[in-house]
């Protein structure tokens, strides 16, 4: 932004659109009071203020009703990117009542601003309000577009509400949309979301073009919904049909591959990750291999694979271990995760009932009663060194 800025003060003369960048620019790099006074400038100098210019403090959130009351006082408010940008800042700041007073008092409520309505109400998790806009918009006339429907149905799969989700895929079907990646990968995440795995696979297969989103959505959904064994079978097919799997892509593999108990399948996976696609794998990867051998029994294997990261390990991979280590009854592992997660700073109270639990499935009784001692005097340690302060009294105040 330095350089930018030099290069903005030094032209001769600036006009509205150099204006704009720069505002824009500070409001999208999170500068906030740089936009904010840069906008003032703008109007100092008798620049004609575009509605560009609202826009980008409205996205940042500056002020939001001196934003909406200049908008209203020039006139700005009549564009419906301004509306529609306005309609968003409310929503993210929960002010939701705002934004449909908003919404209502658009003098022109076009495709863009019922989107963002939609989208917003959604994102809120007011699903039958969204499906009321959906309603509204087609008896005035607007025929609803994927970029509609997305977003609630990503509410409805994030809720299980099937009945929406299906109102939603019988209305694309009813007004001729087509159903491309976009749609399609939604309708196929909403329907294994809410426990229809059928439905999900005959959109799939209806789909005519399928990326590599859509193939990761299939994989993810059948791992999670126990078909572990056609999670993977389908990535074979994707790689066949030369699509070129992501990082996300991967994560749903080897997810499947936990959920499966699939360990050579998982093993193979992680490491054609690696030394096939070049592919670095994150946390999330490791932790569903730990998973998996932890759930496997083989919980030297996990542990020796934490300690191989480069990061040994999060506290998560570490707690997935300490959980297969009750699962499995070995309290001797057990009890080297905890130190290891007490030593990191990351103690939880749920660690100790873990491996309370281990100890149980050992008749070790008088050893869950040290371990809840134990976290009895951590919590103590804990509150205290929360509320420590500290006071210094000079000599003349004894």
């Amino acid at each position: 932004m330095g350089d930018a800025r030099r290069m903005f003060d030094e032209m001769p003369e600036r006009d509205t659109v150099s204006w704009n960048t720069m505002i824009g620019s500070y409001a999208r790099a999170g500068e906030i009071s740089a936009a904010v006074e840069m906008f003032g400038a703008m109007m100092c100098c008798g620049v004609d203020v575009s509605a560009t210019a609202v826009v980008a403090l409205a996205a940042c959130g500056w002020q939001g009703e001196s934003v909406h009351g200049f908008s209203v006082k020039t006139g700005f408010c009549k564009d419906v990117k301004v509306a529609a940008a306005m309609e968003g800042m409310y929503f993210r700041k929960g002010e939701i009542g705002c934004a449909k007073k908003v919404f209502e008092e658009a003098t022109r409520r076009d495709l863009v601003l019922y989107n963002c309505m939609v989208d917003s109400c959604a994102k809120a998790r007011r699903i039958e309000e969204a499906m009321g806009l959906v309603d509204r918009m087609r008896q005035e006339g607007l025929k609803p577009n994927t970029g509609t429907l997305v977003g609630v149905l990503s509410a409805c799969g994030a809720s299980g509400a099937i009945v929406p989700g299906r109102r939603i895929h019988e209305l694309a079907l009813e007004i001729g949309l087509e159903l491309d990646t976009a749609l399609g990968t939604s309708l196929v995440d909403m329907y294994f979301k809410c426990g229809y795995p059928k439905e999900a696979i005959a959109v799939f297969y209806a789909m005519r073009d399928r990326d590599v989103m859509a193939w990761t959505a299939m994989i993810m959904g059948l791992g999670v919904n126990g078909q572990s064994d056609a999670a993977i079978s389908l990535f074979h097919s994707m790689q066949q049909d030369g699509v070129t799997p992501n990082e996300v892509t991967f994560l749903a593999v080897l997810n499947a591959c936990s959920h499966g108990g699939l360990v050579f399948e998982g093993k193979k996976h992680l490491e054609s990750m690696v030394r096939k696609y070049g592919m670095s794998p994150h946390t999330e990867h490791y932790g569903c291999i730990i998973d998996l051998l932890g759930k496997a029994g083989r919980l030297d294997e996990a542990y020796e694979l934490i300690r191989s990261l480069s990061s040994h390990g999060d506290a998560m991979g570490w707690r997935t271990l300490l959980a297969a280590c009750r699962v499995q009854g070995n309290v001797e592992l057990g009890r080297t995760v905890q130190a290891r997660l007490d030593a990191m700073g990351n103690y939880h109270p749920s660690d100790t009932i873990l491996l309370s639990n281990a100890y149980a499935l050992g008749d070790r009784w008088d050893e869950i009663a040290q371990a809840r001692d134990s976290q009895g005097q951590k919590m103590v340690m804990d509150r205290k060194e929360a509320g420590c302060s500290a006071i210094e009294v000079s000599s003349s105040d004894i």
